[in-house]
């Protein structure tokens, strides 16, 4: 108790196209501990998403849910991560032989050499990549994350009304990930699928390093989720011929478990893995009586950006 009472608490955001999540987490001696967790809905028509053009109609009401979130928390909000959607930003690993040692130079020449691929110019990118070990051993392996520079600052901006700036922005996928990672197997070809309302994310890691990635905007309510799921399953055999997935975790934000642990049953002869967040994180009375029907699988990307800062 002594060791908690001087920790402060680590707040994470996770702004989606209804709703608002945030949660306030503490790393103790035994591990991380969940200690608030809401849900804030948006009004309809608020956001409006999208990789190009600015995303908040309706800055009055924006604010307005963030403030009220804000507001409910008990514990004076300091540290921040923040989740942007996956619908506005590219995600991708790419490989260089060589880059600056400056990070403002490295993102320069990242997004330069991305630039045939962006719907805006390289010049109005914002960036954030993780160096990933490479088996290969030559250059450098990057997952790298490419959002609007105009997209990305309109959030800022509007938090910043509120006096709250992020240290830490990446998109809810990764956050995602970031929150289950620890809970895969660093040996042999491990892959994770983490599903929201109108995206999914496949990540293959080979011995602990992540060796592939593909977000699709596709979600389970679509007709074609699972034949998706499956070509994107299928992507990464043919551009990694040598691996074999032996197993695959899933998590999802917006429930539909049951029955999609029947369907990833179905896709070839890897084993299928059910992500379990109560053996990730200890949860306060407090956290208990806030998390709604969603389950504390939904609030996955919040917990995350929170994580990012520690």
């Amino acid at each position: 108790m002594v060791y908690r009472r001087f920790q402060r608490p680590l707040t994470g955001m996770d702004i989606g196209s209804s709703s608002l999540k945030i949660v306030q987490v503490q790393k103790d001696k035994k591990g991380w501990r969940l200690l608030a967790a809401r849900t804030f809905p948006f009004q309809k028509d608020t956001l409006k998403l999208s990789l190009k053009t600015q995303n908040i109609n309706d800055p009055q009401a924006f604010l307005e849910t963030l403030g009220h979130a804000l507001s409910s928390f008990e514990r004076k909000v300091h540290r921040v991560g923040l989740s942007v959607p996956n619908e506005i930003t590219k995600i991708t690993i790419r490989r260089y032989a060589s880059l600056p040692k400056s990070r403002e130079e490295a993102e320069k020449m990242i997004a330069w050499m991305a630039k045939k691929s962006l719907p805006f110019p390289a010049e109005k990118t914002k960036i954030s990549h993780v160096a990933l070990n490479d088996e290969v051993g030559t250059g450098r392996k990057l997952l790298v994350a490419i959002g609007s520079y105009d997209v990305i600052r309109e959030y800022e901006l509007n938090l910043r009304e509120l006096k709250v700036e992020p240290e830490v922005i990446r998109p809810a996928g990764i956050n995602q990930f970031n929150f289950y990672c620890d809970r895969i197997p660093r040996t042999g070809v491990m892959a994770f699928l983490g599903l929201f309302r109108g995206y999914f994310n496949l990540f293959v890691c080979a011995r602990g390093s992540i060796l592939f990635y593909h977000g699709v905007k596709r979600g389970f309510s679509d007709i074609h989720f699972f034949q998706d799921v499956d070509m994107t399953i299928s992507l990464f055999r043919n551009e990694n011929p040598g691996h074999k997935i032996e197993r695959l975790y899933f998590a999802s934000q917006v429930g539909f478990g049951k029955t999609l642990e029947q369907g990833l049953r179905t896709m070839g002869e890897m084993s299928i893995g059910r992500m379990r967040e109560e053996e990730l994180i200890a949860l306060d009375v407090s956290a208990v009586d806030g998390i709604e029907d969603g389950g504390l699988s939904s609030y996955a990307s919040a917990i995350g950006a929170a994580q990012s800062l520690a």
